[in-house]
């Protein structure tokens, strides 16, 4: 391995003021181990068909949220049985193909031969191809079939690229293999020193077998007598199919302790953030070679090593051992050692500049890390700490040891906090899938899904209540959109059918949550004129507010989920289950969606002027829930409740974060509307058009491009509302 350098100190000091400084970046590792939970829990009811099994791979569901992070999809068509010998009755299947190992295909490629060339699939009779009197399965044709039935993505590889206004998808379509690939056995026999991965874990990875992803082999073709070596280009074998462990490598990554998973999320964050920068280490270098040199290392190091204080030596080692693969041209697959993925993506002259590139970095010591913008504060923190230090100074007087002067935390992280910010980031979780725009047939699939899961399996307790308070998510949605059908119906018997079916559901949905359930029927019985029965739910919300335990504020879908102060005090360390925590204390926004709009006539301009069907508005709870008492006790008379709230308003308007401040005015307008009060009305108008082009300029926002230009709609209101001002 290459020889260590002096400069990556293995102080204990440093390795947690490191790992204090990436939490914000990389995630906390207990955190993320319970967004993979619910990831995997819910993918239990997302992705149930006799057709297709749909599972996450890449960075996102390791649990990593850095900016930037791979989110892969693997589709696995279930129709096409792949198997080793030819079965004796073939007929039993829809379709089948066989492995076909042949010398001259590269270790972990197979091609695979049509048994079933007449199969009634589209994807077979499409993408096989006849060779020499045999018909093999070509990956290129299988992946440009599917590639047609989605025109707007995009080829990448063995995956379609989509790029939507929520990220970009690499989804990736292969065929499962149940059985595993004896040229993968070795990984199976091999002798390992210090235990990990551990052999129960091993036969669980054995069991689950592998994949094959719809891509070949590559061989470098181009003018070799140029100079100019960049001319030279890999062209792929279209009948080949590359064997993949993604299923298993996520296991791998679930046994990975703190210490371990930090030293990957160091190496993603190195990718993405100092390896970039540099545009041949950027399309040489990929997050899969980084996280197989991170099991090379853990498999042939003690376990000793990998604890919180080493933090430093443990991304030294695994840093060296990439330059020697570097150095060597060599990088072998974890599973099929034989296997060398640099052949294919990297150049022999690619692999020089590389080496002499990650050699420079890691030369500088631990302090290449401060590279990562995501550290830039921490390497503000030490060079102002360099600047107190002096020769004569006590106790430090060498600059080298700045870090000295700085203090880490997470060594006394108060273990309530631990278990809130677990449950915030289950709550964020649960629902990061929100969609803006969902089908009725696909809430309803979900649903049943879901109640299937739960009466098939033996789940434990946070399973099911995970499993449950996504269900109340699409009972939400779904109300949601009956209630937009009722109105567009003809006849009000089948308009009442749906307003029924809706109510149903929101009075469920109130259990859920002290926010979501009880504003949005409010809402309904405020939009159907019953202002008593609204009142009684906004009454519901405001009691347990009032009861200021503290909450878990999660604001659909934009922004971080957050507790306050009381809420880690109020409700961890109890032995409480999250649904009895969430139903007590998860309050989120009001949101309103354009596709489904429930919202008072009075702001209904808002949704109006939302440029797509995928746009959302969320509105604070509290600041909603006041708006919708000034309007019910103006529609019942009583002027006396309205002013008394709107003083309550325009306290919460103070408090009020700077995004949602425009929407706190022009709540407040409409009170002193109602009031008769068109002076104020008129001034809060103007600062609600203030706020709002202050944040469209600030965020660029391109969904609400009237807001650049003097003449938004709002100012408009307000030039009417002059008019109704008495002379």
């Amino acid at each position: 391995m290459t020889e260590h350098c002096s400069k990556w100190l293995d102080d204990p000091h440093l390795s947690f003021l490191i790992a204090d400084n990436l939490v914000n970046a990389v995630g906390d590792p207990d955190v993320q181990k319970i967004r993979r939970h619910v990831m995997d829990v819910m993918d239990l009811v997302d992705y149930c068909n006799a057709k297709t099994e749909v599972i996450r791979a890449g960075g996102c569901a390791e649990g990593f949220r850095i900016r930037g992070t791979d989110v892969d999809i693997m589709y696995v068509d279930k129709l096409i049985k792949v198997v080793a010998e030819t079965p004796k009755n073939v007929k039993m299947y829809v379709a089948v193909v066989r492995l076909v190992l042949s010398p001259d295909d590269p270790p972990g490629y197979v091609k695979l031969a049509v048994l079933t060339p007449s199969a009634p699939l589209q994807q077979i009779q499409e993408s096989t191809k006849r060779v020499s009197g045999n018909y093999f399965l070509s990956s290129e044709l299988y992946v440009r079939w599917h590639q047609r039935l989605n025109p707007t993505g995009v080829l990448h590889g063995p995956c379609v690229l989509d790029r939507t206004m929520h990220g970009d998808y690499d989804r990736a379509f292969c065929l499962e293999y149940k059985d595993w690939p004896a040229c993968a056995n070795e990984w199976i026999e091999r002798k390992r020193q210090h235990g990990w991965p551990s052999q129960k874990l091993v036969r669980k990875i054995k069991n689950i077998g592998c994949h094959l992803m719809a891509i070949g082999s590559k061989k470098l073709h181009g003018d070799f007598s140029s100079e100019d070596l960049g001319n030279s280009t890999w062209i792929g074998d279209p009948l080949q199919w590359r064997m993949s462990f993604s299923v298993g490598e996520k296991h791998l990554v679930y046994s990975f302790n703190n210490t371990q998973f930090l030293t990957y999320g160091i190496f993603k964050l190195l990718n993405q953030e100092v390896f970039s920068q540099d545009q041949i280490v950027k399309d040489c270098i990929c997050s899969y070679f980084l996280k197989t040199a991170i099991f090379w290392t853990i498999e042939e190091t003690p376990s000793e090593y990998w604890k919180p204080e080493r933090l430093i030596f443990c991304v030294d080692i695994c840093f060296r051992r990439l330059i020697e693969w570097t150095k060597n041209g060599f990088c072998p697959n974890y599973f099929i050692r034989q296997n060398n993925m640099f052949m294919g993506k990297v150049q022999e002259w690619q692999l020089d500049y590389i080496s002499s590139k990650l050699y420079k970095l890691h030369s500088e010591g631990w302090r290449c890390l401060l590279q990562c913008h995501s550290l830039v504060y921490l390497k503000e923190k030490l060079q102002n700490a360099r600047r107190l230090i002096t020769p004569n100074s006590y106790p430090i007087s060498n600059p080298e040891e700045d870090f000295k002067v700085l203090k880490s935390s997470r060594r006394d992280e108060d273990t309530v906090y631990g278990e809130a910010n677990i449950d915030a980031a289950l709550v964020s979780e649960i629902i990061a899938k929100t969609q803006a725009s969902p089908s009725v047939a696909v809430l309803e699939l979900e649903l049943k899904n879901s109640l299937t899961r739960e009466t098939q399996r033996n789940l434990e307790t946070l399973d099911l209540d995970i499993l449950r308070l996504r269900r109340f998510h699409t009972l939400y949605q779904l109300a949601l959109i009956y209630l937009n059908i009722s109105l567009k119906k003809n006849t009000t018997r089948s308009r009442y059918a749906y307003i029924r079916k809706a109510f149903c559901y929101l009075h469920l949905v109130r259990f859920s949550d002290i926010s979501k359930g009880n504003l949005t029927l409010a809402t309904a019985y405020y939009c159907i004129g019953r202002f008593d029965s609204a009142l009684d739910y906004i009454k519901e919300y405001d009691e347990k507010l009032g009861e200021d335990r503290g909450c878990i504020h999660s604001p659909i879908c934009e922004g971080v989920v957050w507790f306050d102060q009381q809420y880690p005090h109020s409700f961890c360390g109890q032995g409480l289950s999250i649904m009895e925590k969430v139903s007590s204390a998860a309050s989120y926004d009001f949101a309103v969606y354009q596709s489904m709009p429930l919202i008072p006539m009075e702001i209904a301009l808002e949704v109006v002027m939302m440029k797509t069907t995928g746009s959302i508005l969320t509105i604070p709870p509290e600041l909603y829930s006041g708006f919708l008492k000034v309007l019910c006790y103006t529609n019942m008379g009583n002027l006396e409740m309205v002013g008394i709230v709107s003083v309550i308003l325009n306290d919460i308007l103070q408090r009020t974060t700077k995004g949602k401040q425009y929407l706190a005015y022009i709540m407040l307008g409409v009170a002193f509307v109602k009031l008769g009060n068109y002076e104020e009305a008129l001034r809060c108008y103007c600062l609600a058009h203030i706020h709002k082009r202050k944040l469209a300029v600030s965020s660029q926002n391109s969904d609400r491009p009237e807001w650049h230009t003097r003449t938004s709609v709002l100012f408009y209101i307000a030039q009417m509302l002059r008019s109704l001002i008495p002379v």
